[in-house]
């Protein structure tokens, strides 16, 4: 793991600054080096964020044309970006309206309207949850529109893109491919969510979560990303958001049983705790009290970014394959290989129904994976075996 360097300590500064609506102190940022902030700002998709407090500074100011150019130009195409992602999603919400298809928008779309400026939380995406028996028309509806099938029936949702940045995940679950620990409480608290939704006003089919399920769903897909490949510090961000937002009209007994429930109460506590620390005043890192497990926490959020690594990913899998808290042994870690080589039904039932559904094409499938991998994802495996060799310990 990392340290915590200048950088990181400006970035979550700034993001605290803008957070708060407060002028950052001129001296707090003395030495900051705005290329590199903007490079980590990018990478945890809060450059927009940063941006917006750093651009009332002298330092910044004062900065070359091309840096000042580029900062700039990031918020302003992540605040286009919303834009064009609240329009886009607005007519094919009106699409799913008028076909009788119920709906429910997701995580960021609803989030990033509880920011104290527009386009001040990023989107990548749109995640939409549907009724399932309406995945044909969906699809019709995104082709209609002129977008590209990137994916269909190969898991609990389908991909649709179109240039230059439409990008739509249509669920008809909410969750897939959890770690074994993991998925029967997931599938047990969310199998049946469509029970549970609340009817928003002035619509038929679109339904929204209680404000305590919005907030244990995205606790619950935030440690999803955590307890895989990581994820960086705008999911703190996001975190104190929804607290200062849902905080006062949320039942917190249920909520803390339902993270209870699903095994995640600690990993809220710590992740909330430590994101009202850092974000609930304006002040340098140094003078926040954290604890040597919060520190940790915290390089581990700012190590992760926002999809997380290879290397985390990696390392988490071998320690579910070995179950102990002992060094990572070789047998571990060909197991790992083994699973990754040669995944069995389960996986195929998730991403390959095809393979699933045939089971006399399973050795076909592997040959072609290992052939796949090799020639167009070469990079990424070349990374999965690098950070393989070099794990020895959590």
């Amino acid at each position: 793991m990392s340290t915590m360097t200048q950088t990181r300590k400006h970035l979550l500064y700034l993001m605290a600054c803008a957070l708060q609506g407060t002028s950052a102190q001129e001296e707090i940022l003395a030495d900051a080096d705005l290329k590199q902030l903007l490079i980590m700002a990018k990478k945890h998709s809060v450059s927009s964020m940063v941006c917006m407090a750093l651009e009332k500074t002298a330092i910044f100011a004062n900065a070359d044309e091309t840096t000042k150019k580029q900062w700039l130009e990031a918020k302003n195409k992540a605040i286009r970006k919303n834009m064009l992602l609240d329009a886009e999603r607005k007519a094919i919400l009106h699409e799913l309206e008028t076909q009788g298809i119920w709906y429910m928008p997701l995580k960021g779309s609803i989030l990033k309207d509880w920011y104290p400026k527009p386009g001040m939380r990023e989107m990548a995406d749109n995640d939409i949850l549907f009724d399932p028996s309406g995945r044909e028309q969906v699809r019709e509806i995104f082709q209609n529109r002129g977008y590209k099938t990137v994916s269909f029936r190969k898991g609990n949702h389908d991909v649709y893109e179109k240039a230059p940045i439409y990008n739509f995940e249509m669920h008809v679950s909410l969750f897939h491919g959890m770690y074994k620990e993991l998925a029967e409480q997931y599938t047990e608290q969310y199998e049946n969510v469509k029970e549970r939704l609340l009817p928003v006003d002035g619509t038929v089919y679109q339904f929204a979560f209680t404000p305590e399920d919005f907030y244990v769903f995205a606790l619950a897909h935030a440690y999803k990303h955590y307890s895989h490949s990581g994820t960086g510090v705008r999911t703190l961000a996001d975190i104190y958001v929804m607290e200062r937002h849902l905080g006062d009209i949320m039942d917190r007994d249920e909520v803390e049983q339902k993270l209870t429930q699903l095994g995640i109460a600690e990993y809220e506590q710590h992740s909330r705790v430590l994101a009202e620390k850092l974000f609930s005043a304006v002040r340098p890192l140094a003078e926040i009290e954290l604890t040597e497990d919060e520190k940790e926490m915290l390089l581990y959020y700012c190590d992760a970014t926002t999809y997380g690594t290879v290397g985390n990913s990696v390392n988490n899998r071998l320690h579910e394959l070995q179950e102990d808290s002992e060094d990572i042994t070789l047998r571990t870690k060909l197991k790992y290989c083994c699973v990754r080589l040669f995944p069995g039904r389960e996986f195929c039932k998730l991403y390959y129904p095809f393979v699933y559904s045939h089971p006399w094409t399973l050795p076909f499938f592997w040959v072609w994976r290992i052939v796949y991998r090799s020639i167009a994802n070469k990079k990424n495996l070349q990374q999965e075996l690098k950070a393989l060799k070099a794990v020895s310990r959590r």
